[in-house]
């Protein structure tokens, strides 16, 4: 007796495991992805925790820096730690130790002559992209070793993947929290506009949008030149970018940018080639969405000016911590963090809500809107 139901419930397991088992599959880029039983009411519940994860609903998050720079390394760390993400790290590369036969094709070294760095960097980011391509990474996101983001970066990356699944007609529970049909998010820049028909996705009345006076964006879309729209988020499809801060990239979209930037060339910066291929002039079609303000910026720490940048040189003048494109910078607020604090202050004083309480603070939900033809 004690046999037979030992086999009986060494029988039943195995059903439960062969029922499992044929509830998933596996993705073509090598992840799993489980039988859905949401009901589409359901759905943007479940894609929200997704993106709740250590990755902000990415496979992966790397960020690009010399391992020299213990610095940036330490202060990327402990941003990540404080805000519950994950980073894994892209060396650097420098210049003088890329043989001239690896240059592009139409790389123009008179051209910059003035600015060797920015081979080094294009060579950085051509390593993660084949990294992606090579390991079959469904989504990654890369970022510089100085940027920084919102302390409220989950959240506020929920309410912008609900703007993206809009935007792109995301029906149902996709593979991506972000919607299936996208290459590039542009998520941070210091200027951007849009591409295409006039078609925003809106979170009204953002906190974290960055206040009117202190957003230095060299380009914006129209509509945020509205004042009704100062205070709003938009969100769109997107082209004519500048600054490589953050940018998330799907396989195909890793792929494609490999092929246009490396395999074809290009002779310019490489935030220049991201915005050639967004802007669909590489001859590879490229969808890329983003964000007015950006959603990620920029930071330096305390210092002399000469530490700031691996690519341009600065002097001796001393300068204080400082954040460009955040209302709550991760990175100025590390101190409260770490004495558990959930008062967190904000990037400047002249704002609508200089503190903020982290257990109780929201993004509003946001809504389509197509501007009236003028």
């Amino acid at each position: 007796m004690h046999i037979f139901t030992s086999r009986r419930l060494i029988s039943s397991l195995l059903i439960v495991c062969i029922v499992l088992w044929f509830s998933c599959f596996r993705h073509g880029d090598g992840s799993w992805i489980g039988t859905s039983t949401t009901n589409p009411t359901d759905s943007d519940a479940l894609l929200d925790s997704r993106i709740r994860n250590s990755t902000l609903g990415f496979q992966k998050i790397f960020a690009i820096g010399f391992k020299e720079r213990t610095d940036k390394h330490d202060a990327i760390t402990l941003a990540a730690s404080y805000t519950g993400l994950e980073v894994d790290w892209f060396e650097g590369v420098r210049a003088a130790n890329i043989p001239p036969k690896a240059y592009p094709a139409v790389w123009t070294e008179e051209k910059h002559r003035d600015k060797p760095a920015e081979l080094g960097s294009w060579r950085a980011h051509m390593n993660a992209l084949r990294h992606i391509v090579e390991n079959k990474i469904s989504s990654a996101v890369l970022i510089e070793d100085d940027s920084d983001w919102d302390v409220n970066i989950k959240a506020q990356m929920v309410e912008f993947a609900r703007g993206t699944r809009a935007l792109l007609g995301t029906d149902g529970v996709p593979f991506s929290p972000y919607g299936d049909s996208w290459d590039m998010l542009w998520l941070g820049h210091c200027g951007i506009n849009l591409r295409g028909d006039p078609k925003f996705y809106v979170i009204p009345n953002d906190l974290t949008v960055t206040p009117r006076p202190h957003q230095n964006e060299f380009v914006r879309p129209g509509l945020a030149e509205d004042p009704n729209f100062e205070k709003h988020r938009l969100i769109f499809h997107a082209d004519n970018a500048i600054c490589s801060w953050a940018m998330a990239f799907t396989y195909e979209g890793a792929r494609k940018a490999l092929t246009a930037l490396s395999y074809v060339g290009i002779d310019e910066p490489v935030d220049l080639g991201y915005n050639f291929l967004c802007t669909n002039i590489l001859h590879v079609p490229y969808k890329c969405l983003s964000s007015h303000p950006s959603i990620m910026g920029t930071w330096a720490q305390r210092g002399p000016a000469s530490r700031d940048s691996d690519i341009t040189d600065g002097d001796d003048t001393w300068h204080e911590a400082s954040s460009r494109s955040l209302t709550y910078s991760t990175m100025l607020n590390i101190l409260p963090l770490a004495n558990n604090k959930t008062t967190i202050s904000a990037t400047w004083d002249d704002v609508p809500a200089p503190k903020i309480d982290t257990t109780t603070f929201k993004i509003p939900s946001g809504y389509l809107y197509t501007p009236d033809p003028a």
